[in-house]
């Protein structure tokens, strides 16, 4: 005959244990540690474009030679053909006519296209000269400001990016995009209260600007604001319905203040659109375990530990999920998974003992329950699983040296004391049995009355 009759529910077990003629009731439990173990709760999957917003890429045409210049062919006349090549998006004929017409004739506009060029390009050492000498020719274009800021803003050069994209402002003090940019500038400090200021304004100068309420949003949520980050990354998602990074952060966002079902719906928007982000699918796994749907928050962690095999607390949101689905084997993978990349992974090895108590292999909780002890000492639960392990041995003492430590470290834990009970009461020490039921009085009212009834039944 079996001696444990499962309940498992996410707050506790009760487990039936049989000792001589009587049954007696003792309870194993494991839902009163975070459902993450310790793990990274509010990782940030991707809530901030983690370069500047830029201009779409459009790769550049097949190389076609450009038609011979007349002899005599003036500055402007290649500026002429340079821009007609830019229009067409054929960038390497605008370049070089753009660089004869330089090199005749200081031209700011063609300047300038030469540094965008090199921007969109991803060459920003090489956007940085021509822009100056834009700037330097016409130092009232706002624009090739603008344009010089975002060179040096991928540059990291950031004192120059903010006094340019200032200078900008101060000729058109209603331009979104070097608002944009020192907000920006500001998040990648991490002065997040100093990049509200100019991403309101960037999103106020100019109409739906999606990458502006990202921006902001992510200030928010590492300000932690969260309502206020829930707010702008649902305005940039409205604005830009195919915008993953929003919705990542619109996740993030959720996921922090633990509204799970937002929290899912939003990363699975975000993953559609990007699925190969291992930590929103970790976040999307935690959250589905604590909704209790744990099917889909198996399917979630197996996404993220097979982009990232390891990634220890995507190991260990896995094994929670198949040790709720009573999948135990494949829970013990996946915590033996988790102490494999994380060493010193204490609740994976408390969940590990857990299953063995779940099992009736007491021997074998009974080391995994030292080794998480030895890593966090003060690990009441642990204590306690380890006192339910010794019960199952009928190791008495040591029983009840377990469960008075993890009373010691947490005095009104209601389980500890109510299996400090049973143990007394297989000792046949009816009156010490009678101390834990007062205390239970005062702290656990069911646990109280049903360790009465195990007293005197």
């Amino acid at each position: 005959m079996k001696s444990l009759l499962h309940l498992i529910s996410r707050v506790g077990s009760l487990t039936f244990l049989l000792f001589g003629p009587q049954i007696v009731l003792a309870q194993h439990a494991s839902g009163e540690i975070s459902i993450s173990g310790g793990g990274a709760v509010g990782a940030v999957s991707t809530s901030r474009t983690s370069t500047p917003a830029k201009r779409p890429r459009t790769p550049a045409p097949a190389r076609r030679r450009p038609a011979p210049a007349r002899r005599g062919t003036t500055a402007e006349q290649y500026v002429a053909q340079g821009d007609q090549s830019f229009k067409a998006k054929e960038y390497d004929d605008a370049l070089e006519a753009y660089t004869k017409a330089v090199e005749l004739k200081p031209i700011a506009h063609a300047y300038y296209q030469i540094g965008w060029i090199h921007n969109d390009r991803e060459d920003y050492d090489q956007a940085v000269a021509p822009l100056q000498q834009a700037v330097h020719y016409n130092p009232n274009d706002e624009v090739a400001l603008n344009e010089l800021g975002y060179a040096y803003r991928f540059l990291k050069r950031y004192e120059e990016a903010l006094s340019t994209y200032r200078r900008a402002i101060a000729i058109r003090s209603d331009y979104a995009s070097p608002y944009f940019g020192i907000g920006w500038i500001y998040n990648d400090r991490n002065q997040f209260t100093e990049a509200i200021e100019p991403l309101r304004r960037a999103a106020q100068f100019k109409e739906n600007y999606a990458e502006a309420h990202n921006e902001l949003g992510y200030s928010y949520y590492k300000l932690g604001r969260m309502q206020n980050a829930v707010s702008e990354y649902r305005q940039a998602v409205a604005m830009k319905p195919d915008y993953a990074s929003a919705y990542f952060g619109l996740g993030d966002s959720y996921y922090q203040i633990k509204q799970c079902r937002e929290a899912v719906n939003a990363y699975a928007q975000a993953l559609r659109l990007q699925p190969e982000n291992e930590t929103a699918f970790y976040n999307q796994a935690w959250c589905y375990n604590d909704l209790e749907e744990y099917s889909d928050a198996a399917r979630a962690a197996n996404q993220a530990v097979r982009l990232k095999p390891d990634h220890a607390q995507a190991q260990f949101e896995l094994g929670w999920a198949y040790r709720n689905l009573k999948s135990y084997p494949q829970a013990m993978t996946a915590y033996q998974q988790a102490i494999r990349y994380k060493s010193d992974y204490a609740t994976a090895y408390y969940e590990i003992g857990w299953i063995y108590n779940e099992r009736e292999n007491y021997n074998d909780a009974v080391p995994s329950f030292q080794q998480a002890l030895r890593l966090k000492p003060d690990y009441s639960e642990a204590h306690n699983e380890l006192g339910y392990s010794y019960l199952g041995l009928k190791q008495y003492r040591q029983a009840e040296a377990s469960f008075r430590q993890a009373i010691r470290i947490k005095p009104d834990y209601g389980l500890a004391y109510y299996n400090l009970g049973i143990t007394y009461l297989d000792l046949n020490d009816k009156n010490r049995a009678l101390e834990q039921y007062r205390v239970l009085q005062r702290i656990d009212r069911d646990r109280a009355q049903k360790l009465y009834a195990e007293i005197y039944k």
